[in-house]
């Protein structure tokens, strides 16, 4: 606002002076000196005001060929949308931050903040799995070594059975929907929204920096006080997608189905990675068992397998605790967890054009321009007080360039 009033104050000084030493330009050289200096001036700031002002509006109500901003309302949306897809958040700048941000970092600050209800999940779920146990291979345990038992246990094989068993399950739907609820609850969450936010200034401040036009960062100036509402709308279709989870038609449902067949395959015949996998669960099962105590297992077990659940459900998340806080597993997690975002990429960036079109379409040509015009106010008034001041040096410099020649005639 301060560079408007002086630019203001420049061309109404301008017109003023020219106004009032255009009679006496005759009679002194200073006199003459004054008028073209400030004809010039007001000619190169009135031009500029108009030429800049042509962009947002009408100057002096002259129609042709201004407010063009207003006039090129659906191009300016269309550009828009593609500086923001194709340039700012590309598919390839989006893969880039989704890796520059260590996905483990945001599980591992989620784990910490939401503790209670992934334990209470995870309770939930063991017990699930408790329930398909049967009780004669529970009571044929009962009947030997249980350090000598645990080893032997195809803990794969039971897996497979449980997870065979839940695909079957009639009331799963019921399941699915509170996991993609808990899901919700995440994308939901301000800690999720603080981090979409930092990928969204981010890929901005990486393109403030290195953006290849002054136009750009006049739009960034234009949308800057609408962020929050940007990202939020970023976050409610990644939170429509993961809405999705719930319907049996649904592209993420019927990806996620083939990855539960690929583990329910992988559980029935990749022979080492099962090995691996029972070794890991037997040692984790004789940790328990040790804690608790076999007996207590095999007697009590109709009426605490609840507790247990919440047991095991607790050591699981020491786990993931544990892991998190190992640099090597880190960087495995990081590298799973991308190889299941990374195909998903395509998905965001469309939602994030689907965002851009939808928040840039509810303004009208005029709305639009006086945006346009309120940010880049100052911008434009710098412009005016350059034409007024290139103008000025021009008009002085034509003035006195016939006394200069006429001296070195002399």
């Amino acid at each position: 606002m301060r560079k408007k009033t002086m630019a203001d104050g420049i061309l109404g000084i301008s017109i003023a002076a020219a106004l009032a030493s255009a009679p006496f330009q005759e009679s002194s050289l200073a006199a003459g000196a004054l008028f073209h200096l400030s004809f010039a001036a007001s000619v190169g700031g009135f031009a500029d005001w108009f030429g800049v002002t042509s962009l947002f509006r009408k100057p002096l109500g002259v129609p042709f060929r201004t407010s063009l901003i207003s006039k090129s309302r659906d191009k300016i949306v269309a550009m828009a949308k593609d500086m923001v897809t194709e340039e700012i958040l590309s598919e390839r700048r989006l893969k880039r931050l989704l890796v520059n941000h260590v996905p483990s970092a945001v599980v591992e600050r989620w784990l910490k903040e939401h503790r209670q209800e992934l334990s209470r999940i995870l309770t939930d779920g063991l017990e699930t799995a408790f329930s398909s146990l049967h009780e004669e291979w529970l009571w044929q345990m009962a009947g030997k070594s249980l350090s000598a038992l645990l080893p032997a246990i195809d803990w794969a094989a039971i897996l497979a059975s449980v997870m065979l068993s839940f695909k079957k399950y009639e009331k799963k739907e019921a399941l699915s929907e509170a996991l993609a609820e808990e899901v919700r609850h995440f994308l939901q969450d301000e800690f999720t929204l603080e981090e979409i936010g930092h990928i969204y200034h981010a890929a901005w401040d990486h393109y403030e920096a290195h953006g290849p036009l002054n136009f750009h960062r006049l739009f960034r100036k234009a949308v800057k006080d609408r962020d929050e509402e940007f990202i939020k709308g970023i976050q409610k279709k990644i939170f429509d997608l993961a809405d999705t989870l719930t319907h049996e038609d649904s592209e993420v449902r019927k990806a996620l189905g083939e990855k539960y067949d690929r583990l329910l395959e992988r559980l029935s015949n990749d022979s080492p990675w099962k090995q691996e996998l029972n070794r890991k669960i037997s040692h984790m099962a004789e940790t328990v068992l040790e804690e608790k105590g076999k007996d207590f297992f095999l007697s009590e077990w109709q009426a605490h397998h609840e507790e247990l659940a919440g047991l095991l459900a607790e050591k699981i998340l020491l786990y993931a605790e544990n892991m998190m806080e190992d640099e090597g597993k880190r960087r495995r997690f990081d590298a799973w967890l991308l190889s299941l975002a990374l195909p998903h990429v395509k998905e965001i960036h469309e939602a994030v054009s689907s965002v851009v079109e939808k928040k840039l379409s509810q303004y009208d040509g005029s709305a639009m321009a006086r945006l346009a015009e309120e940010a880049s106010s100052e911008e434009v008034a710098a412009i005016r007080m350059n034409g007024s001041l290139f103008g000025a040096l021009l008009g002085l410099a034509c003035w006195g360039l016939p006394f200069l020649v006429a001296g070195v005639m002399i």
